[in-house]
């Protein structure tokens, strides 16, 4: 029963008895981007939950022969990590087997400008090549910023699965500013946050990204679980048939809502009003630690513990 956006438009703009009216359909197109909004903002939807296990492909990039950097386009290299593996679609250009990322580099807003290969392009150069990124995050020891998935929202857990083999829990930055004053101190993670360096959720202003709660003095593989955010671009809606129209009927709402604002401009101000309020709610719960007693607790009191000694530098939460 997937709807495609098209005829969802046409569905939110009948409410005002005017589907075939492209005033109406523009204004059915906004209602839908809010409800999405609105939709993200309400809570962590069950749907929306997915992990980095699938290998990603980039579209539209330029495979140079004899070179082994590649230059991202429209920020189509945001969720690329040093020590992914590579490989590359048919087509003229050829990439040797067991090719990582070594490196990249950013523009000025923070985006991933360009990536640098373990081995340079074979063959003669692609224009519109498509190169597979291998699925989740490589951990490098002494690196603690990782980029994270294009589709992004917020955190839900994590698992180290090569060698480690550890369970990693979500935390605001703001608790390990009140818990651990060392930013520099190493081991093994048992928390990761997200965070943006330069704006956090403000647009062209970079990405977020990963860091742990200690620098990783071991490398490892990370498989990040998060919710990723709607697709407001897509052919379909992005929204399960089961409940489907209650969310298109919110959006009828919102159109209505806009449609009597020329006659009752005072209740529209109050429904924005309302509107920021949400706004602002949301905002300080970017993440799904719930529970303020569990946020409090020490890794120890938490349940991460295990032998307090081992071959290592000592960690009394281990």
């Amino acid at each position: 029963m997937s709807m495609t956006t098209v005829n969802a438009k046409l569905y939110i703009a009948r409410v005002l008895g005017g589907g075939s009216s492209q005033d109406n359909i523009d204004a059915a197109g906004e209602a839908l981007l809010r409800g999405y909004s609105d939709w993200e903002d309400k809570k962590f939807w069950v749907f929306l939950r997915k992990d980095t296990s699938l290998a990603r492909a980039v579209t539209g990039l330029t495979a140079t022969g004899a070179s082994a950097i590649v230059t991202a386009v429209s920020n189509n290299l945001n969720a690329v990590n040093v020590g992914q593996t590579v490989t590359i679609s048919s087509g003229t250009a050829t990439l040797a087997a067991a090719t990582t990322v070594l490196s990249f580099t950013r523009d000025s807003s923070g985006n991933v400008a360009t990536i640098t290969l373990s081995n340079a392009f074979g063959g003669t150069t692609n224009t519109n090549a498509t190169l597979t990124f291998s699925a989740n995050i490589p951990i490098v020891a002494g690196t603690n910023e990782y980029n994270l998935p294009d589709d992004y929202n917020v955190g839900s857990n994590g698992k180290l699965i090569s060698d480690l083999k550890r369970t990693l829990t979500w935390r605001d930055q703001e608790y390990w500013d009140r818990m651990q004053p060392d930013e520099s101190l190493t081991g093994m993670p048992s928390e990761f946050t997200t965070y943006n360096p330069i704006s956090e959720l403000t647009q062209n202003f970079g990405d977020t990204r990963l860091r742990f709660d200690r620098v990783p003095t071991d490398s490892d593989t990370m498989l990040l679980r998060y919710y990723r955010k709607f697709t407001t671009d897509g052919t379909n809606v992005d929204i399960p048939n089961g409940i489907l129209y209650k969310f298109l009927d919110y959006c009828r709402s919102l159109l209505l809502e806009a449609k009597r604002a020329k006659d009752d401009p005072g209740g529209y101000r109050d429904s924005a009003l309302d509107g920021m309020e949400q706004a602002a709610e949301s905002d300080e719960k970017r993440n799904t630690e719930d529970d303020v007693n569990e946020c409090i607790k020490s890794q120890y009191e938490a349940g991460m513990n295990g032998p307090l000694w081992r071959n290592g530098d000592f960690d009394q939460y281990r």
